[in-house]
């Protein structure tokens, strides 16, 4: 079984639609899962929350209950590169751990499996998008700032940050399981995200409460929380083209 990872809801939407996949009881995960077909293949897709707790719970219930055959983490990351733009997919050559932004760095980079990679980077040669291989880092909260994605793309010479992708990577590097991650591009390396700590909960979802709080404090935000719904929209429809394709040709 491919197994789809998610950190939001919103990353796995596009996906559960168009795969046609049907809610499924998966223990001590943090969010919803659903499972089915999709070309011949059976596909799990799990949503675990955001942050290294809850990857880390989410792939070791998965583990325990599904038959995995291949993990690919999905979902948004932020550019680390002036060059990618929001819609650009991300194939993480290689997965970095980031401790504490500006800190310390894991000891071990965990590679992408090669199959998988050389898979996704061929089926994805005639999507109708930009793809770009290489290193990525998972960091330990939102990185809000323009100024701490340069410093995070100097200190790892990663293209892209997520805050999932290095801890699902680790599971199952001990465990044979081929694994990839698969981000799209929600905030390009200038774009600011500090107002995301006002309005986010646990889950890291839109609270309605924290939501219009927010507004009620700061009714001029409405435009950047506008852009914010725009980049996240076409960030899920460049993740589900980018998934499925590359699901299809496995």
């Amino acid at each position: 079984m491919i197994v789809l990872l998610a950190a939001l809801a919103e990353e796995a939407a596009g996906l559960r639609r168009r795969m046609a996949l049907v809610p499924e009881a998966v223990a001590s995960i943090g969010g919803p899962a659903y499972t089915g077909q999709y070309c011949g293949k059976p596909v799990a897709l799990v949503v675990t929350g955001m942050g290294q707790q809850r990857a880390e719970e989410g792939i070791g219930a998965v583990l325990a209950q599904l038959p995995v055959t291949a993990v690919i983490s999905i979902g948004y990351s932020g550019a680390l590169e002036r060059q990618l733009q929001v819609g650009d997919l991300v194939l993480a050559s290689e997965l970095i751990g980031l401790t504490v932004p500006g800190g310390k760095i894991e000891p071990t980079i965990y590679p992408a499996d090669q199959e998988l990679l050389r898979t996704a980077e061929e089926t994805l040669q005639t999507a109708p998008l930009r793809v770009v291989s290489g290193a990525t880092v998972t960091a330990s909260r939102i990185i809000t700032t323009p100024a701490a994605k340069r410093d995070i793309g100097r200190q790892t010479g990663a293209v892209a940050v997520d805050m999932e992708s290095y801890w699902v990577a680790r599971a199952v590097a001990n465990r044979g399981i081929p694994f990839l991650a698969i981000r799209a591009i929600s905030d390009t390396q200038e774009e600011s995200l500090s107002l995301l700590h006002e309005i986010l909960d646990e889950e890291g979802s839109p609270g309605a409460r924290r939501l219009a709080a927010h507004l009620i404090r700061k009714p001029g935000s409405l435009i950047a929380l506008a852009r914010l719904a725009w980049n996240a929209g076409r960030a899920r429809r460049s993740l589900t083209t980018g998934i499925v394709r590359t699901v299809a040709a496995l």
